[in-house]
């Protein structure tokens, strides 16, 4: 059985997701809400924190409670799909292939990181979206010598379902996190404003080959940082 905190976050929840209260939306003051439910305020005031840790809303002290524009929160833990974590939030997930070119390993980020040398990578270049909203740019560069041919028409979706259904099992070596200035193209593409930080987000990964690191190739993403949030959560000692 539900908590009355719980039902208070349901219903909002549920009037959210229909689309009745659209993102820019005020919500009824708390003691409005205690009245119409007959629960206390502490109940209600739960129900709005737990709210806004699940971004479906924002709190502005001396002006209320707003539903919030939707984004994306992954956890640095998460060994998913962006598609997949784009559903998680209540979002219809998009991905246009914007270019494709065979690279030389000089022109591929932390290359070097592999230890065994590599000369052709497969590069795609791709707009990542959530509800038709510009999301993230992703840059994939792929081991040519592992995958010799790449359906295109099949990477425009998930990298990370394509991977799976070529059955690779993918592990993630190295990760960095950073922000940059975005260049001119990806300001255009992400509809941000002039010298806007992106928060970007580079993986070196391999597989496992008859017992065997092999190397997959170097996944970089550039995100929008207004609608995507990395959250690490520690775990307790």
């Amino acid at each position: 059985m539900k908590s009355k905190y719980e039902k208070v976050e349901d219903y909002f929840i549920e009037k959210i997701n229909r689309g009745t209260l659209k993102s820019g939306d005020k919500l009824p003051p708390e003691i409005q809400i205690s009245k119409k439910y007959g629960y206390s305020r502490m109940t209600v005031n739960k129900a709005m924190k737990n709210l806004e840790k699940q971004g479906y809303v924002t709190r502005i002290a001396g002006r209320g409670t707003f539903v919030k524009e939707k984004s994306v929160l992954r956890l640095l833990t998460d060994n998913i799909s962006l598609s997949d974590i784009i559903k998680q939030q209540r979002m219809t997930p998009g991905s246009t292939l914007l270019s494709y070119s065979l690279a030389d390993a000089s022109e591929v980020p932390s290359a070097g990181e592999f230890s065994t040398p590599i000369d052709k990578f497969h590069h795609t270049e791709r707009l990542r979206t959530g509800d038709n909203k510009p999301i993230a740019l992703t840059q994939d560069f792929i081991c040519a010598n592992l995958i010799k041919n790449i359906d295109l028409n099949l990477i425009t979706g998930s990298l990370y379902s394509y991977l799976k259904k070529l059955k690779l099992p993918v592990i993630q070596n190295f990760v960095e996190i950073k922000a940059v200035k975005a260049t001119k193209k990806q300001q255009k593409l992400l509809n941000l404003d002039v010298d806007f930080l992106l928060m970007t987000l580079a993986n070196t990964d391999t597989i496992t080959s008859q017992d065997q690191r092999v190397p997959l190739g170097v996944f970089i993403s550039y995100y929008n940082p207004d609608l995507y949030t990395y959250r690490f959560n520690e775990a307790q000692q």
